[in-house]
């Protein structure tokens, strides 16, 4: 006797997809201890659709990792349902567990026989630790069942297996091609990728896949970018693969700006001008935006003294320099109790040049004549006229004013830097 496994054509496949259709059943809380494996002879691994050419022997194999009862059908991809196991000559299904059984057996009077139209076809394994009563499903005398459609084959297999616990039960399925099916049309596109700078990594769906400029082979989809390179800010964008055709990307990567730190100065009092490194940037209050390293900050005021240091910038950070600047004139002089007034003689200018030595330094004045006098102070020479007599006699050219009677003293724009000069 002859069981003639015919296979029709499956039409409409996904491509690039393995032709594994839905599991007829499936257990949704299948016992662990017990496992049912079932393939055909040219796929003992289970890794693919093994061919097999129209009147070409096929042998089906099972296997159990519990005692079980095993019962074997054929699906055909028209959905002609034929059983397998048991059948007229092999109605013993109980496996022991570990036991690999083959059909058709050694010495066996019945074969297996591939025929066509091409296609795929499948057979499902059910193991059962109880036996089931398939009586409704198939003719165990003649193969033929009784249902046709995997549908209908679903529905009748879970009525048979709903008095089963679920941890009594278990299925399987193998697959396997009928034929030589015609080439499928091209089942990938290229990708084609260049950046600028090249020598970026490249990964896609956040796996790397290699260096810029590449090329690749991918299935039809839409994919996530990513490009990487030192020095440059990461580059993301999405791109479309269809089938058959070439995918140019060109991308330009962006440098990364170098990490810089703050430089935030003040000073008491404020308005003082700051220098970095030699070269004014503005006055106190002041946040300055750097490069890491080794700075050499300057503050000048007038009437106070200049200060100047050494500031270390680090990237991502802010270094505050808060100076408090030392005034170069002495503090006013304390006020004197009030003596009675004596008559005042007048002053007569002197003439000739005098060195005075002063409270905040000494001071060179030359008495050019009556009305004039010359100083040097702020590295250049001062020429003031005589503003006023009396008892002390007054020059000044409103920046710079000279004061001299008992004692003499220098105003520089308003404020006191020399005082109690003698000479």
């Amino acid at each position: 006797m002859r069981y003639l496994l015919g296979i029709l054509a499956l039409l409409g496949l996904a491509l690039g997809q393995a032709l594994t259709p839905k599991s007829i059943i499936v257990n949704p809380a299948p016992p662990s201890d017990l496992q049912v494996r079932v393939w055909v002879d040219k796929d003992p691994n289970k890794t693919g659709n093994p061919v097999y050419q129209f009147g070409e022997n096929i042998q089906i194999s099972v296997q159990v990792t519990q005692s079980a009862f095993v019962y074997l059908f054929s699906v055909r991809a028209t959905g002609e349902i034929s059983g397998i196991l048991p059948n007229a000559f092999e109605q013993e299904n109980f496996l022991q567990a570990g036991e690999v059984r083959t059909f058709p057996g050694i010495g066996a009077p019945y074969t297996f026989t591939v025929e066509g139209p091409a296609g795929q076809d499948r057979v499902l394994a059910v193991a059962s630790r109880r036996p089931l009563d398939v009586s409704e499903i198939v003719d165990i005398q003649t193969g033929r069942a009784r249902i046709q459609g995997e549908g209908n084959l679903a529905r009748a297999l879970s009525i048979v297996v709903t008095p089963i616990p679920t941890n009594d039960w278990v299925t399987d399925e193998a697959y396997y091609i009928a034929g030589q099916l015609p080439p499928p049309p091209p089942s990938t596109g290229t990708l084609s990728l260049n950046s600028s700078p090249s020598g970026a990594q490249a990964l896609i769906n956040g796996r790397l896949v290699g260096n810029t400029p590449l090329t690749l082979e991918l299935l039809p989809g839409t994919y996530n970018l990513e490009l990487r390179r030192s020095g440059y800010n990461p580059l993301r964008t999405a791109f479309t693969i269809q089938a058959g055709q070439v995918t140019r990307l060109n991308l330009t990567l962006v440098a990364t700006p170098p990490p810089t730190g703050v430089l935030a100065v003040d000073s008491n009092p404020r308005g003082a001008q700051v220098l970095v490194d030699g070269r004014v940037v503005g006055n106190t209050p002041l946040n300055l935006t750097l490069n890491p390293g080794s700075y050499t900050v300057e503050l000048r005021r007038g009437g106070f003294s200049p200060f100047r240091t050494l500031v270390t910038i680090q990237a991502g950070r802010t270094t505050r320099l808060t100076v408090n600047l030392v005034s170069i004139a002495p503090p006013p002089p304390p006020v004197q109790p009030v003596q009675p007034v004596q008559p005042v003689q007048p002053v007569r200018p002197p003439s000739g040049s005098f060195t005075y030595t002063c409270q905040g330094g000494t001071l060179v004045v030359n008495y050019i004549s009556s009305n004039q006098v010359r100083l040097f102070y702020d590295g250049a020479f001062q020429t003031l006229p005589l503003v006023r007599s009396g008892a002390e006699l007054v020059y000044s050219n409103n920046t710079y004013t000279w004061e001299i009677g008992q004692v003499g003293r220098l105003i520089v724009r308003g404020q006191v830097v020399l005082s109690n000069c003698r000479i």
